[in-house]
């Protein structure tokens, strides 16, 4: 399950696993592949877990539901686009 909250500037998003844990996301960027948009999500970090590696992250797909509201999927490893994508960020990073 996701929530979209605004927070001032900062979209968050709050994602819950299937043991009930929220982890919250913040939106990268957006990318544009083969006419589809996906988010680069990065994990925002809390208090309670400052040790944990800050850069997790996730792709997820950005589909439109039946009520014309954005969704984002995420994508694992197999998805066919899951490697061009990754190499599409990375090759942003570089470009800096």
């Amino acid at each position: 399950m996701v929530d979209q909250n605004y927070e001032g500037e900062i979209f968050y998003l709050e994602f819950e696993d299937e043991d009930g844990n929220k982890q919250y996301f913040t939106e990268d960027v957006i990318l544009n592949y083969e006419g589809q948009e996906y988010a680069v999500l990065v994990h925002v970090q809390d208090e309670d877990h400052e040790g944990q590696d800050d850069t997790y992250m996730i792709l997820a797909r950005i589909e439109t539901n039946d009520e014309g509201v954005e969704e984002y999927v995420p994508l694992d490893e197999d998805d066919e686009n899951f490697e061009a994508l990754v190499n599409m960020y990375e090759s942003m990073g570089e470009e800096e």
